[in-house]
């Protein structure tokens, strides 16, 4: 029997041999034209192709003992050569017609007359096709991504006009299973496990393998112990019954570059899972009132121990997967749930080994209307009333102190001799750039930062967006007027001209500088010995017209957007929109941290300096930090005296 079976096997090698002999002798009037590599001709599509064959590529191919002509049926017979130019289009039908008639009801084959979906060369190529398993296939595992490429990274397809395709060749090539199949992993998933074959459909057509109801049995083919954990949990129940709106595999991990858990650009990594993946339905208040989630389950988590320390950069604190587990997540009534009351401490006992009953039960994140919600609700009311009274009583029993000191400063003042160092001018002006500066600065970051407290306090007095954005408009037009008026009064009037020249930068105020910081280093017992202005009043000074200019003009630009963009590149907008804020920070931090400490809360000025209000200074005060414009003070009264005597 044994002999007669190698015998079978001896005879149909011989046959096969003979065959493929007979196949390239009938081939080799083919081959003495299209053996030349520059021959050329014209596709059915209009474009120039190459028509270069070689029975080298031939032979290693799965069609290696087929004639041309068995392709090319309209040569079969013919003989006078060369033949037309246009030759009728191969059908691989005549002998895959179960498979091309599955093809032709993919969605590959019913956008065919797009001129942009592939044929059956286009995947397994033309005169070199080889077996799937052979590593050099188009189709191989390794090759099938690239192959698949050549279509879904084309510009027509990745960069329409109006429909934005992501690259999502690229993203494969990215994610864990392309890594896999790098690695030597044969079983890792390519194009073809997950969105079929020959019998690829949209995803929107209920036989996708790829629509959202079919996901996950596709994910199951590699992932089946996963599968029966989510088929049973309430995301997959409520999947399996019509709720479109339960995720996925894909919808919690990523479509085509989907990364390792551990991966930090994973979206079901520990630092992003709860904000990113869970948060995506758990915070959308749509979905809690059409489901009956129960509001504010995520923020209450994100309020937590749990959700801080996570923000934090904790790698230990529990995400929501860490209690409701990843795939099996269950309602905590069910009792196969891990948060079940019967289950609820050896969960906590995973991260927290000598968890007993009642410290499970003192955890949760429910609303006020759950589990010790009326409780704590209550304690937070009485709370809030006890900081009113309690903070607001500090504030009041601190102002009248404050008063008191101020009255008492105003009264020393007035009882000890000054010097006129700001005329009304001056003073007016001061007041209207302070004034401006601090609503400015208010209903500026109101538009920045709509969720802070204190927005919500301007809010609660009337100040909505379009007030805001009036009130900050006409508080620039009083900045601009005032910088204007600043600027006539230095051209002119005979004080402005004569401070404007003591303001400029001179060197002695880098030795000021020097002996100043020395000074208060206890390095010196010499104090600098200022002149009218001192280098931090220039300082000052000088950066609140650079500021004034820049704030001015980008705010203009932010103002009138369309004006600007006529005359500037379309960036003066975003540029402008980035200084104007940083602008404003710097100089918010630089009159917080520089001007008032010197105004208000310095040693010798507190509780304030009055100069700004009646432009008064005494002479101690003169004599103490100006000692060199006390001098030139005294010279002129001696000079006075000398004339009057005269």
């Amino acid at each position: 029997m044994n002999k007669f079976k190698n015998a079978l096997l001896t005879f149909g090698i011989i046959a096969s041999l003979c065959f493929s002999v007979s196949a390239q002798d009938e081939n080799e009037s083919c081959f003495d034209c299209h053996d030349d590599n520059e021959l050329t001709g014209i596709n059915h599509h209009g474009e120039e192709v190459l028509m270069f064959v070689t029975s080298d590529s031939t032979n290693l191919s799965v069609h290696a003992d087929m004639l041309c002509v068995d392709c090319h049926t309209d040569l079969e017979g013919f003989d006078d050569f060369p033949h037309e130019e246009e030759l009728a289009l191969v059908d691989c039908a005549n002998c895959h017609d179960d498979v091309a008639e599955e093809f032709a009801m993919s969605a590959h084959g019913k956008a065919q007359h797009n001129g942009l979906t592939p044929n059956c060369a286009s995947c397994h190529g033309k005169h070199n096709i080889r077996s799937s398993d052979d590593a050099d296939a188009m189709t191989s595992k390794h090759n099938l991504s690239f192959t698949c490429a050549n279509c879904h990274e084309k510009k027509m397809i990745s960069e329409d006009p109006d429909i934005k395709l992501t690259s999502t060749s690229g993203r494969y090539m990215k994610g864990i299973h392309a890594k896999r199949l790098s690695e030597g992993v044969e079983t890792a998933a390519t194009c073809n496990d997950c969105h079929g074959v020959h019998d690829l459909k949209k995803s929107n057509h209920s036989d996708s393998r790829v629509n959202k109801t079919n996901v996950p049995k596709t994910c199951s083919n590699c992932h089946e112990e996963v599968y029966v954990k989510y088929s049973r949990g309430i995301h997959g129940k409520a999947l399996a019954a019509g709720i479109m709106d339960s995720p996925n595999c894909t919808d919690c991990h990523g479509e085509h570059e989907i990364l390792d858990h551990n991966d930090k650009d994973s979206p079901v990594n520990l630092a992003n899972i709860s904000d990113f993946v869970c948060g995506k339905c758990h915070n959308d208040t749509r979905m809690a009132e059409k489901y009956g989630l129960g509001k504010d389950r995520f923020t209450t988590y994100q309020d937590t121990y749990h959700g801080l320390a996570l923000h934090g950069g904790s790698v230990k604190a529990a995400t929501c997967a860490s209690c409701h587990n990843a795939h099996d997540i269950l309602p905590h009534t069910n009792p196969a749930s891990s948060l079940h009351l019967d289950n609820r401490t050896r969960t906590c006992q995973k991260c927290h080994p000598d968890a007993n009953d009642s410290f499970a039960a003192s955890y949760t994140h429910m609303s006020e209307s759950g589990e010790y919600g009326q409780l704590n609700h209550l304690i937070k009311i009485i709370y809030i009333i006890l900081i009113v009274i309690v903070i607001g009583g500090m504030l009041a029993h601190n102002a009248i102190i404050f008063i008191r000191y101020l009255i008492l400063r105003s009264r020393y003042l007035k009882a000890n001799k000054a010097v006129k160092r700001l005329n009304g001018n001056l003073v007016f002006q001061h007041l209207i750039i302070t004034v401006t500066f601090i609503i400015l600065v208010l209903t500026g970051f109101a538009l920045k930062f709509p969720q802070a407290w204190w927005v919500d306090a301007l809010k609660f007095i009337g100040m909505f967006e379009s007030v805001r954005g009036l009130i900050h408009r006409i508080s620039a037009v009083a900045m601009i007027y005032i910088s204007i008026h600043h600027v006539v009064y230095i051209m002119a009037t005979k004080d402005g001209r004569t401070k404007i020249v003591k303001m400029l930068p001179a060197w002695s105020d880098i030795k000021e500088i020097k002996q100043n910081m020395l000074y208060y280093l206890g390095m010196s017992k010499e104090k600098a010995q200022f002149g009218y202005f001192d280098y931090t009043m220039k300082a000052e000074y000088w950066a609140l017209a650079w500021g004034t200019f820049v704030m001015v003009f980008t705010g203009t630009v932010l103002w009138f957007p369309t004006f600007y963009t006529t005359y500037f590149p379309t960036w003066i907008v975003s540029v402008s929109e980035t200084i104007h804020y940083y602008e404003a920070w710097l100089a918010m931090l630089a009159i917080g941290v520089f001007h008032f400490f010197f105004v208000i809360f310095h040693p010798d000025q507190y509780p304030m300096s009055f100069t700004w209000l009646n432009g008064d200074m005494p002479e101690e005060e003169i004599k103490h930090h100006h000692p060199r414009w006390y001098k030139e003070l005294q010279d002129e009264k001696a000079n006075d005296i000398n004339s009057l005597e005269e």
